[in-house]
Formats: C-alpha cells, sequence, structure tokens
C-alpha cells in the first residue's frame, strides 16, 4: 500500500474531550456510512461540490464551538460535585494542512533535507523536550493519585459505560456516564447517530479520500517514477516515499535507533540520512508526486462530500439545536 500521510489517529476532534479511542478493525472498506469500497470517482459538478464543501465547513465549525461549550459544561457539573481542582484542557493537535488538504508530505522538501534529513537521528526527537508527556507543574499534578481516580470516575463514569460505532476501521467510543456522558447525551441526544456522523467528518471520508488518491492512475504513476528516480540515485528497492522513511531509520539500527550508539556512529549515520533525503526531495519534484497527491485527495473530497451531503446536514442540524441546549445549561 502506498503511503497514508498520517492516517492512524482515531479522532482528529476537538468535540469529544476525553475517553475515546479505536480499537482495531478487521473491515477495512466498508460501514453504514456509505459504500467505501474506493477506486476512480468521476469529480462532482462545481455546483454540488461547493454546496456540499460548505455544509462540511458549516459542520466543522459548528463542531468546533460546540466542543468548546461542551468542555465548560463538564467542568460545571465537576465543580458542582465538589472538584475545584481540574487538569489542563485537551489541545487538539491541528492537522498540518488543514481538514480539507491531504494528510501531509511524506517526503522532506529540499530545506527539511539539507537541514535535517527526515528527523530521524536519535537526538531529533521531534523537537519536543524529554518530560513533554509528563503532567506539567500545577495544582492537578500535585493532587493525590487516589484524588485524580475519584475525579476520572466522576468525569467518565466506570469503564464500562461506554457508547461505541464501529467504524470498520475500529471501533470509535464515548463514555456513557459521568459528567462527560451525562452532558453529551443532554447536547446530542442519539449518542451513536452522532458518534457515526462525527467519525464521517472528521475522519471515515478523509481516510477513504486518501484510499481513492492512491488508486488514481495519475498518482500510481508519479510514485512509479520517484521510485526510478530514487533507483538512479542510488537508492533501489524502495516502493514508496514512506518506505525511504523506513530505510533512514536503518542508518541508526532500525527500531532499536540509538541503542548503543557512539557520536561517531550518529553522525556517519546522518549524513546517510541527510544524503538520502536529499535524493528523495529531488526525486519527489520531478515526480511531481505531492502535487498529483493533492490533485487526486481533493478530487476524492468532493465526490465524497456531494456523496454524503445528507449526512453532512444532519450532523449541522445536531450540532445547533446541541449549541442552542448548551447556551442553556451555561446560563443556568
Amino acid at each position: 500500500m502506498l503511503p497514508r500521510h498520517r492516517i492512524g489517529a482515531c479522532l482528529v476532534a476537538a468535540a469529544l474531550t476525553a475517553v475515546v479511542g479505536c480499537s482495531s478493525g478487521t473491515d477495512s472498506g466498508r460501514d453504514e456510512a456509505g459504500d467505501t469500497s474506493g477506486g476512480p470517482a468521476a469529480a462532482p459538478d462545481s455546483a454540488s461540490a461547493a454546496k456540499a464543501t460548505s455544509a462540511f465547513d458549516s459542520a466543522k465549525e459548528l463542531a468546533r464551538q460546540v466542543g468548546a461549550m461542551e468542555l465548560r459544561i463538564t467542568k460545571k457539573c465537576m465543580v458542582a460535585q465538589g472538584f475545584t481542582v481540574h487538569p489542563p484542557d485537551p489541545v487538539a493537535a491541528p492537522d498540518a494542512d488543514g481538514d480539507k488538504a491531504p494528510e501531509g508530505r511524506v517526503s522532506p522538501t529540499a530545506e527539511e533535507a539539507a537541514r535535517s534529513g527526515y528527523g530521524a537521528a536519535p537526538d531529533a526527537g521531534g523537537e519536543q523536550p524529554e518530560n513533554s508527556t509528563q503532567e506539567q507543574p500545577g495544582p492537578w499534578r500535585d493532587l493525590p493519585d487516589s484524588e485524580k481516580q475519584r475525579y476520572t470516575l466522576a468525569k467518565n463514569g466506570a469503564p464500562d459505560q461506554v457508547v461505541s460505532y464501529e467504524t470498520g476501521e475500529g471501533k470509535f467510543a464515548s463514555p456513557s456516564g459521568g459528567c462527560i456522558g451525562e452532558t453529551r447525551k443532554k447536547l446530542y441526544g442519539d449518542m451513536p447517530k452522532y458518534l457515526r456522523l462525527m467519525w464521517l467528518t472528521d475522519n471515515g471520508m478523509r481516510h477513504e479520500a486518501g484510499r481513492r488518491a492512491e488508486q488514481s492512475d495519475t498518482f500510481l504513476k508519479a510514485v512509479g517514477i520517484w521510485s526510478s528516480c530514487m533507483e538512479k540515485a542510488g537508492y533501489g528497492g524502495l516502493k514508496s516515499p514512506a518506505d525511504a522513511v523506513k530505510k533512514a531509520k536503518d542508518y541508526y539500527g532500525g527500531k532499536d535507533a540509538g541503542k548503543n550508539l557512539d557520536a561517531a556512529a550518529v553522525e556517519s549515520g546522518r549524513k546517510n540520512e541527510i544524503a538520502q533525503a536529499k535524493a528523495d526531495a529531488s526525486c519527489a519534484d520531478t515526480s511531481k508526486y505531492d502535487t498529483v497527491w493533492r490533485s487526486a485527495n481533493q478530487k476524492a473530497l468532493s465526490a465524497l462530500y456531494v456523496k454524503n451531503e445528507a449526512d453532512l446536514v444532519a450532523y449541522q442540524e445536531i450540532l445547533t439545536e446541541a449549541q442552542k441546549k448548551a447556551q442553556k445549561m451555561l446560563e443556568s
């Protein structure tokens, strides 16, 4: 399979704030949101595409607004139960290219390649501080573990209190108990329907667009040109740009990258990585696969927006009602 461009996320949605996840699924082709069998599709006419895209944009903006209100209502519920110290609000990481763009470029730009290759060096670390996954200093971190557990139970309900939707790529779940579960039931009503529409809007169509783009003749041709270019540059056997990223890690010991490597070994690996990355960037530009990918992906997205317009409108309606309910709940 060709590069999926950061498709592994379970959730990219501000509206779900905690304990929402995926479990692996075996059916990767179809769910009740519609036929997702993939394959090239004719582009919809411009008027239909514009109308459906507007429905998508409106739904996404409403989801952002209602999600922020949901956070406030949940916190209000927790305060009413006597909890005055809260963990920091979750911060949704935005897609690098926005909601409607493909999910990122695999090959580095020429500038990135010359500066740091793919960022695979053991000391690159994604430019995150070592303690970035640890709790930040503050009242929440200083609470006893027992109090944090009590807080979590009050907020999320018991572990078995969940409502879920089977996406075809895994299970998409949300608490049905605790302050979060009670808040969402009041705001959205039919939670399985809400989860289905949220998944479709935030992930389902984006994932399917990626699958369709990968199958397009133009993209397959572009990746073939890229692969031939890399072979001529001395990097044979690479079937896709994702393979190049994996190969770069081999310069540092593969999956055990960085273990028992001295400074000289790391520096040697870095030179090899940067040399390969430069070739990759050049071949990506020569093949224009990135431009082709974006075009194929946008064509697929437009077709999917039109196909699923009724669901996008239904999602808008749920969110519009939720917004009204949320306002009343915040004012009471």
